[in-house]
């Protein structure tokens, strides 16, 4: 895994804390301590860095490991919420294409409503037979309007009929 700049700033940050901590150093001390800096400036693995950095036994290097590992993790799971809802995203808008190609088609090849409401409106005040994908309805047709038809039961049930619903049409 590679440092990034603020990662390595933090660590520059906090190795020079430790270098300007009061102690009773010796030269020993402040020339690991510049070695410690140089190679925290100089690397690029992690790994490597927190391995120097324990070795010389001047940091606890347990919580950078947890922090790293958490923001792991973390970033993990924001991967994986990301790509399921994605995917998601992704199989909605492809059912909701689907079902307008598949309602474009339907259109394209059904009869032409001009002409089937042409039809209907010869038929005004007639008993009819209407069937559509669902049902099949009989009753006396009393209305035809731009895009359905107003047809009435013998028992008084009203039904508004969509023309493109409609599949076949009979007199009685």
């Amino acid at each position: 895994m590679a440092l990034s700049s603020e990662a390595k700033a933090r660590l520059l940050n906090l190795l020079g804390t430790l270098q300007s901590l009061p102690t009773t150093a010796t030269s020993t001390t402040t020339t690991t301590t510049t070695n410690l800096l140089n190679t925290a400036n100089s690397s690029t693995n992690v790994t490597e860095l927190l391995s120097t950095l324990n070795t010389n036994g001047l940091v606890d290097t347990s919580l950078i490991t947890n922090l790293l590992n958490t923001t792991t993790t973390s970033a993990t799971n924001l991967l994986n919420t990301t790509t399921a809802t994605a995917t998601g995203l992704l199989n909605t808008t492809t059912t909701a294409t689907t079902n307008l190609l598949i309602d474009l088609l339907r259109l394209r090849l059904l009869p032409s409503l001009n002409a089937l409401r042409n039809d209907l409106t010869n038929r005004l005040n007639q008993t009819v037979q209407l069937s559509t994908e669902y049902e099949t309805l009989t009753g006396v047709l009393l209305a035809v309007l731009s895009d359905y038809v107003v047809l009435v039961e013998s028992d008084g049930t009203m039904h508004f009929v969509n023309l493109s619903k409609i599949e076949t049409v009979a007199s009685l």
